[in-house]
């Protein structure tokens, strides 16, 4: 008897472990998201890859999201160079897109509407919902089932710093 009541007990504890696995390593992989309509977070999945650009402190890291980013890359640094000699940011400190109006513009493209919120404490914990009142617009691709923004996208926002003048012509002359 005592054999059939730790056996009972044996199998309550696998039962109870087996259950308690995550749930993610049962469910289905991600599905990729294949059409701008299809995606249900356009603005959000926007956001995830313009906010990667902004708030990385490596250039690699900065680029993953962005099309032809790696045409930029020197463009960019020297953009964040002239940000920080004037100010405008810091080691502690990051910016974001915010307020995302996306619209597409067919299957894999799409257009948006951003603000920005500068000045946000690192690490960022909570994306503010608005920004500093800017109407800025920029272009987003869906390759590979992953959104990017264009890198027409980030040489406008280079050429909107007025501490960069004439970098935003010379970024969109390297695409």
């Amino acid at each position: 008897m005592r054999r059939v009541a730790i056996m009972l007990v044996a199998a309550s504890v696998l039962g109870i472990i087996a259950t308690a696995t995550p749930a993610s390593a049962a469910s289905p992989a991600a599905k990729k998201i294949t059409s701008c309509k299809k995606d249900k977070n356009l603005a959000a999945n926007i956001q995830t890859a313009f906010n990667q650009y902004l708030t990385s402190d490596t250039s690699a890291d900065k680029m993953k999201l962005i099309q032809d980013g790696a045409k930029l890359i020197a463009i960019s640094d020297e953009g964040a160079a002239a940000a920080r000699a004037a100010g405008q940011t810091t080691s502690d400190k990051t910016t974001l897109a915010v307020a995302i109006v996306p619209t597409c513009d067919g299957k894999t493209a799409a257009t948006f509407k951003y603000d920005l919120a500068v000045g946000q404490p690192k690490p960022v914990t909570v994306v503010p919902s608005t920004g500093i009142g800017l109407n800025f617009a920029g272009d987003a691709v869906l390759q590979k089932g992953v959104w990017l923004i264009s890198g027409a996208t980030i040489c406008d926002l280079i050429g909107q710093n007025p501490n960069t003048p004439g970098l935003g012509d010379k970024c969109l002359a390297a695409l």
